[in-house]
């Protein structure tokens, strides 16, 4: 048995900053999730953003229909998806209240989480193209804007 101030072994070193290193991309995750994709500059697609963003492009009548024949769709997967990452959130919390090392099984859900994540951001980069699709060019140069500041913000 280890005196309590006795020097920890490397292995359980190593295992503490894998763990550590794994709730940092846990935490990232979920604030990406929350706070990045649901930032005030990307809500277009919730009930009131379609009026920010069509008063921040100066969008036409002709530009919103042409936007909104493609945003149910997306909103559609993107609800899909958020759900399945609240619930690999869960699943991997529940890891990590039950598991004293990292394990196999907690690789596994980190791994899952990210993949989830990856969707969505790819969802969202889709969308993104998806209207510029449709934007005459003065207003894909602010849309391009738009993006550029809501991805650089530190949230």
């Amino acid at each position: 048995m280890n005196a309590p101030n006795a020097p920890r072994s490397l292995a359980q070193r190593l295992l503490l900053i894998i763990f550590i290193l794994a709730a940092i991309c846990v935490g990232v995750s979920y604030l990406t999730a929350h706070l990045v994709l649901r930032s005030e500059a990307w809500q277009h697609d919730d009930p009131h953003g379609h009026n920010w963003l069509s008063q921040e492009l100066g969008l036409t009548p002709e530009e919103a229909t042409r936007i909104d024949a493609f945003d149910a769709e997306y909103r559609s997967q993107r609800e899909v998806l958020l759900k399945t990452f609240h619930q690999r959130i869960t699943a991997l919390s529940e890891l990590l209240r039950t598991h004293d090392r990292y394990s196999p099984e907690v690789t596994e859900a980190v791994h899952q989480l990210h993949l989830v994540h990856g969707q969505l951001q790819t969802l969202s980069i889709e969308h993104y193209y998806d209207m510029l699709s449709v934007l005459p060019p003065d207003k894909q140069a602010k849309l391009r804007d738009l993006a550029v500041e809501a991805l650089s913000q530190p949230e």
